[in-house]
C-alpha cells in the first residue's frame, strides 16, 4: 500500500498535536483517526466489515447480527408498547430537568465572573482512560452494554409498532464505541403516527435508566454485606486552631471511646456531645489514622479535648445571629472542631461513611425522612463520585475501614461504572437538542400540541400549523443547541 504525501501529513499533524496537549489533543486524535481509516479503507477493510465513515474520523460499523434475539424479545407487543407509554413519561420528567439544566447554565454566566466558570479542555468530553476520574476497562464495557441496550430498546419499540430494523451498529473513534445504532427503515417511521414514533424515541433512554435503577438494588445488596474493619466515628476536616486541632486529633483519626464509653458510629459521638456544653473536657481514645503506614491505623491514643463555643466560633466567621438561631446554635453549644469547608455544622462519620453514601437510600436504619433525602441527592452524589474520588468509588482511606475483598472490590466497582454510565447515557441523551432522543421527543410534542390548538380553534389551516409547528421544534432545538453549546465554549475560552 502507498502513502500518499496527504497521508504523511495527516499523520505528522495528528502526532504533532496530540503530543501539544489541551485542545490540539482532540484534534490530533481526530487526523490521526482519518489517517488510520483511509489505510482500512484501501486495504479494503471497511467494505469486508460493512462499515462507512462518518465526518471523515468515525467508523460506523453495521450488522444484521442480534434480528432473531430482537424478534424473540419483542413478541409481546402489547407488553412494550405499555413500556414505550411509560418511556414516554420517564422521558417527559427527565427532559424537564435536562432542560432546567441547560437553561440554568445558560444563565449563569450572567452573574458569575469569568474566574469562577473554567473548563479544563480534558473535560469537555467523557472519554475512559482519557477524562480525569474515569477509568478504562470498567467504564468501555459498561459504555458498550449500555449503547447495545439502549439501541435495543429502539428497535424492541419500532418491532411491537410492526416497524423493520434494517441493521444495528456501533460509531467507533480511537477504537472506544461513542455511539450506537438500530437502523430502521425511515419511511415507516416518518409516516407512523407521532405518539408512536415519541414512544421509539423514549425507550431508549428508559431503558438505560431503568436498567441503572435495577443496578441500585444490585449495588446496595452487593456492599450490604460489607462490614466496617472497625467501630467507631472520624471527620475528614479538622477546623484550624479549633479544640480538635489543638488536642492533636487529625483528619480520619477513629474515635473508639469518649470518657471510656464506646463508640460505634458517628450517632454515638454526636449524642455525648448534643449532652455537653462548651468547656466541658472529653478524653477521647483514638487510632491515629497514618497513611504512609502499612498498618493505616496505629495503636490507641489517649487525647483530651476541651469542647469550645459554636456559637461564638460561627459569629467569628461572619455568621449572624440570626443564621443561627435559624439552625438551631445557641451560646454555650458544644464544638469539637471538625466540619467541612462548605457547611455549617459538624462533619462526623461512622466508618461505614463510603458504604452509606453507596448504598443511598437502600442504607438500612434510617428514618422516613432521611430515606426521601438520599433518594432526591442520590443522583448527584453518583454523578460526581468519579471526579470526587478521582476515578475510584470512595476515598482510599473509606476503603480501608471496610473489610473488602480484592475481587469482592472489582465487582462491586463493576457494578457501579454500569450504574453510573447508564444513567449518564440514558439522561444525557434527553437533552432537548437534535439529534439527541429528548430533541426528537420535544419536536414531536410541539408539533403535536400546535396541530391540536389548530384543530381545536379552527384558527389556523392543518397545512399552515403543520408548517408552524415544524418552524417552532426547529427554532426551538436550535436555541437550546447554542444555550447548551455556550457555556462549554465560554468555559474553554476562560
Amino acid at each position: 500500500m502507498a502513502l500518499t504525501l496527504r497521508d504523511w501529513i495527516f499523520f505528522v499533524f495528528s502526532i504533532i498535536a496530540i503530543f501539544s496537549g489541551g485542545m490540539l489533543f482532540y484534534f490530533g486524535l481526530i487526523f490521526l483517526n482519518i489517517f488510520v481509516i483511509r489505510i482500512l479503507e484501501k486495504e479494503g477493510f471497511l467494505e469486508k466489515w460493512n462499515a462507512t465513515k462518518v465526518l471523515g474520523f468515525i467508523l460506523m460499523i453495521r450488522t444484521n447480527k442480534g434480528q432473531k434475539i430482537l424478534e424473540t424479545i419483542s413478541r409481546p407487543r402489547k407488553f412494550w408498547r405499555m413500556f414505550g407509554e411509560f418511556s414516554i413519561w420517564i422521558g417527559f420528567i427527565a427532559l424537564f430537568f435536562t432542560t432546567m439544566m441547560v437553561i440554568l447554565s445558560f444563565l449563569s454566566l450572567f452573574n458569575s465572573s469569568r474566574e469562577r466558570i473554567s473548563i479544563e479542555s480534558s473535560e469537555v468530553l467523557l472519554i475512559p482512560g482519557v477524562t480525569t476520574g474515569i477509568p478504562i476497562f470498567w467504564p468501555i464495557m459498561a459504555l458498550i452494554v449500555a449503547l447495545i441496550i439502549h439501541e435495543y430498546g429502539h428497535g424492541i419499540l419500532m418491532r411491537a409498532h410492526g416497524m423493520r430494523v434494517r441493521s444495528f451498529g456501533l460509531l467507533i473513534f480511537s477504537l472506544i464505541p461513542i455511539g450506537a445504532f438500530a437502523e430502521p427503515e425511515y419511511t415507516e417511521v416518518l409516516k407512523a403516527p407521532k405518539r408512536e414514533r415519541m414512544r421509539i424515541y423514549a425507550a431508549g433512554p428508559a431503558v438505560n435508566l431503568v436498567f441503572s435503577i435495577i443496578l441500585v438494588s444490585i449495588l446496595a445488596a452487593a456492599i450490604n454485606g460489607v462490614n466496617p474493619t472497625m467501630q467507631g466515628a472520624y471527620s475528614p476536616a479538622i477546623v484550624a486552631d479549633g479544640p480538635a486541632n489543638e488536642s492533636g486529633l487529625e483528619p480520619y483519626d477513629i474515635i473508639i471511646q469518649v470518657n471510656n464509653e464506646s463508640i460505634s458510629n458517628a450517632d454515638d459521638l454526636r449524642n455525648i456531645l448534643e449532652s455537653s456544653k462548651a468547656g466541658d473536657i472529653l478524653l477521647l481514645t483514638v487510632l491515629k489514622y497514618n497513611g504512609t503506614n502499612m498498618s493505616e491505623w496505629e495503636e490507641e491514643n489517649t487525647i483530651e479535648v476541651k469542647l469550645g463555643d459554636q456559637y461564638e466560633y460561627y459569629l467569628s466567621k461572619n455568621a449572624s445571629e440570626e443564621d443561627l438561631e435559624r439552625l438551631g446554635i445557641s451560646p454555650k453549644d458544644p464544638f469539637l472542631g471538625v466540619r467541612t469547608d462548605s457547611t455549617i455544622g459538624q462533619s462526623i462519620r461512622s466508618t461505614d461513611h463510603g458504604k452509606n453514601r453507596l448504598m443511598g437510600p437502600f442504607y438500612p436504619n434510617e428514618t422516613a425522612e432521611e430515606r426521601v433525602l438520599a433518594t432526591l441527592l442520590y443522583p448527584l452524589n453518583l454523578l460526581a463520585t468519579p471526579f470526587e474520588f478521582n476515578g475510584e468509588i470512595m476515598l482510599e482511606s473509606e476503603i480501608k475501614m471496610l473489610d473488602f475483598g480484592i475481587i469482592e472490590l472489582f465487582l462491586i466497582e463493576g457494578i457501579f461504572w454500569f450504574l453510573w454510565i447508564n444513567f449518564l447515557l440514558g439522561f444525557a441523551n434527553l437533552i432537548p437538542v437534535i439529534p439527541f432522543d429528548g430533541g426528537h421527543i420535544m419536536r414531536d410534542t410541539i408539533n403535536s400540541t400546535i396541530n391540536w390548538i389548530a384543530d381545536k380553534s379552527g384558527i389556523i389551516h392543518s397545512q399552515k400549523a403543520e408548517i408552524l409547528a415544524t418552524k417552532t421544534s426547529n427554532i426551538s432545538s436550535l436555541l437550546f443547541f447554542f444555550a447548551f453549546l455556550i457555556p462549554i465554549i465560554y468555559g474553554l475560552i476562560n
